[in-house]
């Protein structure tokens, strides 16, 4: 019997640990699974509401001194650990005697914990642990994001409603101050023939590349999001539901790299029509979704930025001797530069540089004789020389 015990302990815990995914509720609300020891009820269900919020203060946590900032203000920060919970449930509830950590135990529980992230963040900042979120959107500035529909591989409920994905993901986007380029912009960008032919025409160096890449490069975004969604309709106790599946994927706009990828899902819903009941899953799917996207972007932009801004530039109908000279003066101006391609009488380079394009736009034609064709072509965040060719 004791074996027994013993071991329905172990696959407790090691659920426990199966199953300690954050789940975001709303922007302010996570749920997490977690589980607690002690020898009565009370301290039992304090001891799995101290493992909730850790796991949820280490998901904020993203450098090895906020980790011993936090771990030298433990103790303080889990005598008030009840305030940051909205709401609990016992999942499991075990009797028997055992240890935990080298501490002797009669109960253990698992409980669903509901997390005010916010209220927690807040506690993190105010105590120095983490950055504020001020300080992080000066480090952030001009941090541009560009959504768009991948309306071949979603569903056609989905993409008849793309205005309203398009108005979720900016209300999400504008409540945490981050800009980006809206749909209209967007409409403006794929009817200039003329933007996208020039586009187009530098794939030379690298072949033919993403359509949403290629409308990407040609406005101020930093990344773009590429956005695949599915209408489902589901019967649920007879009555006919619908529900929202949604995949949002991001990259950078520089090198096309993938930085993060989410789903985001919706209940069943069967609200006075299915228009309504389609719309409010297309809420709750981006809603679900958008949290974890933007906290990995943070964490990568936050390191992509430390020696100054990215900016692509690229020089046509120069000879190998001069993109090297331009390489040498470009390796002297800028913090850090990469070579991203050469192909004939075109080369790009992937530049880091502390000021606004502007500012590199008559910097470079200043410090090398460049015999411009034309003045400098900007698109979004590229720079384009054309040399003189006789």
């Amino acid at each position: 019997m004791k074996k027994r015990i013993i071991l329905f302990f172990c696959i407790l815990y090691l659920s426990s640990l199966f199953y300690s995914q954050i789940q975001y509720k709303d922007e302010k609300t996570v749920s997490v699974i977690a589980q607690g020891w002690g020898k009565g009820v009370g301290d039992t269900k304090l001891s799995a509401m101290k493992t909730g919020v850790e796991i949820v203060i280490n998901d904020m946590l993203s450098t090895q001194e906020e980790k011993e900032k936090f771990k030298a203000q433990q103790e303080a920060l889990f005598s008030e650990v009840e305030k940051y919970i909205f709401d609990y449930r016992i999942k499991r509830k075990i009797s028997g005697k055992g240890v935990h950590n080298g501490e002797k135990y009669k109960i253990a529980m698992t409980l669903e914990l509901n997390i005010n992230r916010d209220e927690l963040r807040k506690n993190l900042e105010d105590r120095g642990i983490i950055e504020k979120a001020n300080d992080l959107r000066k480090q952030l500035d001009n941090f541009t994001l560009m959504p768009y529909v991948d309306e071949e591989k979603s569903s056609r409920a989905f993409t008849l409603r793309k205005d309203l994905v398009y108005a979720q993901i900016g209300s999400f986007l504008q409540g945490q101050h981050i800009p980006f380029i809206g749909e209209e912009e967007i409409k403006k960008i794929e009817a200039d023939e003329e933007m996208i032919a020039l586009e187009r025409s530098s794939s030379a160096e690298k072949g033919e590349e993403d359509l949403f890449l290629q409308l990407a490069r040609n406005t101020k975004a930093d990344f773009y999001i590429k956005v695949i969604g599915h209408v489902d309709e589901v019967i649920v106790e007879r009555v006919d539901c619908y529900k929202v599946s949604i995949s949002i994927t991001v990259y950078t706009v520089m090198t096309g790299e993938n930085i993060a990828s989410q789903s985001g899902f919706s209940r069943p819903l069967s609200l006075s029509s299915a228009d309504v009941s389609i719309s409010a899953g297309i809420e709750e799917a981006v809603n679900s979704a958008m949290p974890d996207i933007m906290n990995k972007l943070f964490f990568f932009w936050k390191d992509y930025v430390k020696e100054g801004r990215p900016y692509k530039l690229v020089f046509y109908d120069y000879n190998f001797s001069e993109f090297a000279e331009i390489r040498r003066v470009l390796k002297e101006m800028v913090s850090q530069v990469k070579l991203l391609q050469r192909a004939g009488n075109v080369a790009s380079f992937l530049v880091w540089y502390n000021g606004p394009l502007d500012e590199l736009l008559f910097e470079i034609p200043a410090k090398i004789e460049l015999k411009l064709k034309e003045d400098p072509v900007i698109l979004g965040n590229t720079l384009r020389f054309f040399r003189k060719t006789k």
